[in-house]
C-alpha cells in the first residue's frame, strides 16, 4: 500500500513538471528599447521553423518546445534519458550585428524544482563565426547572466539582467547550454527572448 502511495505521488509531480510553466508572456516586463531586433516567446510549435537549432553535445537528449495554459517555452531535461551525462545547446537564429549599435539581450528562465545537483547547469554563449552548420569548428564564448539555480523558487522566471552584445560584428548566433547528470530530474526552461538597442 505503501508502495503505491509513492508511486502516486511521483505520478502526480511527473504530469505536474510536464504540464508546469513558469509564467505567461503577458506578465514580463521587457526593458525599454528604441527598437526590437529579435523576439522569441518559443509560441510555435517547433523550434526548428523559427530558426534555433538543438545539438547534442553529450548524449542525446535534445533542446523542446513546451507549451502550458497557451504559454510557449524552450525546455531541455535529462529525466528518464538513460545517459549518465546529457550536454545540448538551443542555439538561435542569426543576428545581424551591423545593421545598428548598442545591441542588447534580455531574456528569461526558469528551473522546475527538480534540479538538486550543482553538476547540473545552464549557461550562454555566443559565436560570431558560427556557421549555422558545423558547431564543432566555431568558437564559442561564455558571457554572463544572472541564472537560475537549484535553490531557486520553483517554476518562477528569473531575469537575465540586460546583456551588452554591443562589441560583436558581423553575424551572431547566442546559445543556452544545459548540462544534465544521471541526478538530474528535473529541467530549464527558456522564454522571453529579445535583442533589442
Amino acid at each position: 500500500m505503501k508502495t503505491m502511495k509513492c508511486n502516486a505521488v511521483l505520478f502526480v509531480s511527473m504530469i505536474a513538471l510536464v504540464l508546469s510553466s513558469c509564467t505567461k508572456d503577458s506578465d514580463v516586463e521587457v526593458p525599454s528599447a528604441k527598437k526590437t531586433i529579435f523576439a522569441e516567446n518559443f509560441d510555435d510549435s517547433n523550434l526548428a521553423t523559427t530558426g534555433w537549432s538543438s545539438f547534442a553535445q553529450i548524449g542525446t537528449k535534445l533542446w523542446s518546445q513546451g507549451s502550458y495554459n497557451n504559454d510557449g517555452y524552450a525546455q531541455f531535461s535529462s529525466y528518464q534519458s538513460g545517459q549518465p551525462v546529457n550536454v545540448s545547446w538551443l542555439i538561435s537564429p542569426p543576428i545581424n550585428m551591423d545593421a545598428q549599435e548598442g545591441e542588447k539581450l534580455f531574456f528569461q528562465s526558469c528551473q522546475d524544482g527538480f534540479v538538486r545537483n550543482i553538476d547540473n547547469s545552464i549557461e550562454l554563449y555566443v559565436s560570431t563565426d558560427y556557421d549555422g552548420v558545423s558547431f564543432n569548428n566555431a568558437g564559442w564564448e561564455k558571457v554572463s547572466f544572472t541564472f537560475p539555480t537549484q535553490n531557486t523558487k520553483k517554476y518562477v522566471y528569473v531575469d537575465s539582467g540586460i546583456i551588452d552584445l554591443s562589441s560583436y560584428r558581423g553575424t551572431l548566433y547566442f546559445a543556452f547550454k544545459v548540462k544534465g547528470t544521471s541526478s538530474l530530474t528535473g529541467g530549464y526552461q527558456v522564454d522571453n527572448v529579445r535583442v533589442f538597442y
